[in-house]
């Protein structure tokens, strides 16, 4: 691992791979906060113990000139280079850590409909998620296999939502691109990846769009949850989604 390629580009590490982020973009920008705010913490805990060793006050010392004194304003003293330094220094820090926040969030708020190869519709109510029947992209260009006839083809292979126990359930194939078009029927809710690093509020006569390509993911087993508060069993408002390898 290169940590100054890892702090300038927006690949994963190895190492964040170890700790399961699998995901791009997101996984990138935790990543370089994380390792900056690391830094930042360990200069700054560097130089608070050396202040404090170095000008540590024993007894019989004198009274250094900056001293606190009853009715005398502190002496002023300063370095005007040190201080032009601490603060460009952190200004340029924020700039270049918020403009790569925006390239992840500009492309997952990328949503053309064009690039989709299936629609499905997501209907939010208290405490459910209820997943429409997958709608295929007429226009395009090379549909895949369970789509060459225009109408979704459910594949053979389809069949861990039998077993699921959770509020809901969808299996979508792996290597495609999805759209989710979220609506809720009574209140604000959150549709929420916590592993796939996808969240986007479920407004009520509001549709919001949000999306997923399957091919940048390994196939098997996530969960989508509610992230916004909807009432007495908001916690347990859960979907088990599935990404299936489609021979």
């Amino acid at each position: 691992m290169s940590l100054p390629k890892d702090l300038i580009f927006f690949e994963n590490p190895t190492i964040w791979n170890d700790f399961g982020g699998d995901y791009g973009g997101f996984g990138g920008v935790v990543w370089q906060m994380f390792i900056w705010s690391l830094i930042v913490g360990l200069l700054v805990a560097v130089w608070m113990i050396y202040n404090l060793i170095y000008f540590r006050h024993a007894d019989g010392d004198p009274d250094h000139k900056d001293a606190l004194k009853a009715g005398v304003f502190p002496h002023e003293r300063g370095n005007p280079k040190i201080e032009i330094a601490w603060t460009i220094a952190p200004l340029i820090l924020v700039s270049w850590l918020t403009l790569i926040s925006l390239g992840p969030l500009d492309y997952m708020w990328d949503v053309d409909g064009q690039e989709a190869d299936i629609t499905i519709e997501v209907e939010a109510s208290q405490w459910w998620w209820d997943f429409g029947t997958p709608i295929c992209n007429e226009e395009k260009e090379n549909p895949q296999e369970w789509c060459s006839t225009g109408i979704y083809q459910k594949p053979a292979e389809f069949d861990q939502c039998e077993t699921s126990k959770a509020r809901g359930c969808l299996e979508i194939p792996h290597g495609a691109v999805i759209h989710f078009r979220l609506t809720s029927i009574d209140v604000l809710h959150a549709f929420n990846f916590p592993e796939l690093g996808i969240k986007q509020d479920v407004v009520p006569n509001l549709d919001t769009l949000t999306w997923l390509d399957t091919k940048e993911f390994n196939t098997g087993h996530y969960s989508i949850w509610c992230a916004e508060y909807c009432g007495r069993d908001h916690a347990i408002m859960d979907a088990d989604i599935f990404i299936t390898e489609i021979a």
